[in-house]
């Protein structure tokens, strides 16, 4: 049988290691975070600078500041769609993206008013 201190000198060293490596995933994870902090900031800046924020606010009645706030909360980091509205986003959603999408489109009213 080993000796204590072999086994405790052991096991320090093999805390040490995972020390490190739990040090390099802290590392990664805050330039993850960094990086998604930019990317979302670049999409709201694409979207502004497209025009799909900003279009038909008279048709709308004032529809851009809520979409912009709905973005603007998007980019802090929730949800805004109606499946989980307000909960905080692990991951991109599909339904928010959908959602994003789905107020670029024209309105059917009118669509079906202009036929």
């Amino acid at each position: 049988m080993q000796s204590f201190y072999k086994l405790t000198k052991d096991m320090e060293v093999k805390l040490h290691a995972l020390l490190a490596e739990m040090q390099e995933l802290k590392n990664k994870a805050r330039e993850l975070e960094e990086e998604n902090t930019r990317l979302r900031q670049e999409l709201a800046n694409a979207y502004r600078e497209k025009g799909i924020i900003g279009a038909g606010s008279e048709e709308t009645g004032g529809m851009d500041t809520g979409f912009l706030n709905l973005l603007g909360l998007y980019n802090q980091g929730f949800h805004i769609c109606n499946l989980h509205f307000g909960r905080r986003l692990m991951e991109d959603c599909l339904f928010c993206m959908a959602f994003f999408r789905k107020g670029n489109e024209p309105a059917v009213g009118r669509i079906k008013s202009e036929i």
